[in-house]
Parts: structure tokens; sequence; C-alpha cells
């Protein structure tokens, strides 16, 4: 059996941004992903490299992005994240592409959620008002370093009549809830 998933994988070579952006041949790439050594399936990471953020733009290639996160070691994946990190300002903003970074933010190394909030730091109003990209802001409030979330949370909080006009947003709240709920299990533990 895992010979003939082997076998299946191979015939994905050459045409794997086909099969990224396929509604039907995109679930068997996933599952190849899922199901084969990393080290056998290098050739998607190989084959998607230079297209990455316009695989995380993609309705089906953001997913096939996801799997290679969660199961290829950060070594392999490291290029991958990198070419990602260079659009993270504009994916954490787009439909689909916010869920690459957030799957960064959760699978990612401790350096690259470091370069992840130093972007949402840097436009931190904005992007928690934003219908999607408050949904990063919220990830990297949980899944960033104790150092990088304090540093979200005091440049969000640095005008307080910005803050309570973002307390009372129907996208900010959410992530100032967040914020308040971390710091209230910080104060129990």
């Amino acid at each position: 059996e895992a010979s003939e998933r082997w076998e299946l994988s191979q015939q994905l070579r050459g045409h794997v941004w086909e099969a990224c952006t396929s509604p039907h041949a995109n679930h068997v790439l996933q599952k190849c992903i899922e199901l084969i050594p990393a080290d056998c399936m290098q050739f998607v990471l190989d084959e998607l490299h230079g297209n990455v953020v316009s695989a995380a733009r993609h309705r089906y290639g953001c997913r096939v992005l996801e799997r290679l996160i969660e199961h290829c070691s950060v070594a392999q994946t490291a290029v991958l994240v990198d070419e990602l990190l260079d659009g993270a300002a504009q994916l954490c903003r787009h439909t689909f592409g916010n869920f690459v970074v957030q799957h960064v933010l959760v699978h990612g190394l401790e350096d690259q959620r470091q370069k992840i909030a130093a972007i949402l730091r840097g436009d931190i109003q904005r992007l928690a008002r934003h219908r999607v990209a408050s949904h990063v802001v919220r990830c990297a409030l949980v899944h960033c370093s104790a150092e990088d979330r304090q540093q979200l949370a005091l440049t969000m909080a640095a005008d307080a009549r910005e803050f309570a006009d973002l307390a009372h947003h129907h996208c900010g709240s959410f992530v100032v809830r967040e914020m308040k709920r971390l710091e209230g299990s910080k104060g129990r533990s």
C-alpha cells in the first residue's frame, strides 16, 4: 500500500501547480502530503518555489500549503515560509492567505512568528479592525512568545482613544477580548 501511494505521488511530479489549483486534484495532493514521508514529497516544495504567495491566495493552493506546513519538517519548509513571509503583510488581509499565515503562527519556528508579529505591529490598529486580518492578530496573540504578545498588546493600547474605539469595533472587539482573556489567564496561573 505504501508503494502504491508513492507511485501515485510520483504521477504528480511536474504537475504540482496544476494539482494545487484543481478542485479535485488538490485533495489527492493533500492526502499524499499527509500519508507519504515528507522527504519523498520534496518535489512538491521545489515545484511551488517562486509561486508560494500565489498558492496562498488560491482557494485550493492555500490548503496544500497548510498541509506542507503541518507535515514537513521546518527545515524542509524554511524556503517556502520565507517566501510566504515576504508577502505576509498582504496575505494577512487575504481571504485564503490569512489561513496560511495562521498556520505559520501555529506550526512555525519562533523567528517566523516574530517576523509575523513585527509585520502586525507595523499596522496593528488597521489589521485588528480588518474582517480577515483580525483573525491573524488573534492567532498571534495566542501563539507568539510572551514578549511578542506583550509588544502587540502595548502597540494596540498605546493610544487610549484608539484602543477604546478598537474595543467597540465589530472585528476589533474580538481582538481586544482575546488580549484580555490572555491577560486574565496569565494572572490566574
